[in-house]
């Protein structure tokens, strides 16, 4: 596979949506914990869920990307 690259993957948008969530859903879990016992109980379980799926969700769907990637790049004498 010397004669073409792997071609860059330009998700760019959502990384940063996935970014901005799990910052969001840290912020809350931190907010809770200081501020609230009383809600803490349901909004930490609550958004270190939320930010488990959004980083498997994301990895995923990346293994996905660079799989389809990587066999469109793929020649055909290369083929099992």
């Amino acid at each position: 596979m010397t004669d073409a690259a792997i071609p860059k993957s330009s998700r760019s948008f959502s990384r940063a949506l996935v970014v901005g969530n799990c910052i969001a859903a840290w912020v809350a879990v931190f907010l809770c914990v200081y501020a609230s016992e009383v809600s803490a109980g349901i909004v930490v379980p609550a958004a270190l869920t939320l930010i488990a799926w959004l980083v498997g969700g994301y990895m995923g769907i990346g293994a996905l990307d660079f799989r389809t990637a990587t066999a469109s790049v793929r020649r055909p004498s290369d083929a099992p």
